[in-house]
């Protein structure tokens, strides 16, 4: 029987996975320190999630890392996700009427991470944020998710470089049947490609966009 206020092996994996998605490239020592168990314990753990390609160790450092086999639970995780699947042939219309790249985000927590993205075409582009994780309150997807809780409608959100320099983001919602939010609809692009001179006409395009995608997941299937 588990102790009171002792974890099992799993929790502790899971602690330990939590850790370097935090922090990549942890040794032994660090991953101890952080975790609060033995190295011995934290080596058993190592071991068993490196066999499952869970996390991989870099050669040159010996410090471990998330592994590939999560790129794998990703893609299950969004190719399973129903609003994407009607979503994606809109967010591509999207793409090429403007030639930005254009992104789909959920909620998580006090975070938003971004799911899929239909790229921008053009020569300079932003880092893609597939995957990544941000402060909600610094970005306008996860402004505008956090507004949509209490605001009706298609609620619009702009950031200019403060989640990242040079950076800018237009955002809407997207809905489904009940009316509830349940991602965000993006552009993000250069600063000088998306700022107050084009705003009001990449706003119409969104909008549209998200109504579009709205009335997908709204509609009754056969």
């Amino acid at each position: 029987m588990k102790k009171k206020g002792t974890k099992t092996s799993i929790e502790k994996a899971l602690d330990l996975i939590e850790a370097l998605k935090e922090n990549d490239n942890l040794g032994v020592t660090e991953l101890s320190n952080i975790l609060g168990l033995n190295k011995n314990n934290v080596f058993r753990l190592l071991a068993t999630l490196e066999v499952k390609g869970l996390i991989e160790q870099d050669q040159e450092t010996g410090h471990y890392r998330l592994g590939m086999k999560f790129l794998h639970l990703e893609h299950s995780y969004i190719k399973h996700l129903s609003f994407l699947k009607k979503a994606r042939g809109t967010l591509r219309e999207l793409r090429n009427e403007i030639g930005e790249t254009v992104y789909i985000s959920i909620l998580h927590e006090n975070s938003v991470i971004y799911l899929y993205a239909e790229e921008s075409k053009k020569p300079v582009i932003v880092t893609s944020r597939i995957a990544k994780r941000y402060k909600a309150e610094d970005t306008a997807a996860g402004r505008t998710l956090i507004r949509s809780k209490k605001e009706k409608g298609f609620v619009v959100d702009y950031d200019m470089e403060k989640s990242e320099p040079e950076v800018s983001e237009l955002a809407t919602v997207i809905r489904d049947e009940t009316g509830s939010p349940v991602a965000a609809i993006s552009i993000v692009a250069p600063s000088y490609r998306l700022n107050q001179t084009q705003l009001e006409f990449y706003k119409v395009k969104l909008v549209k966009a998200a109504k579009k995608i709205t009335e997908k997941l709204s509609a009754t299937e056969a």
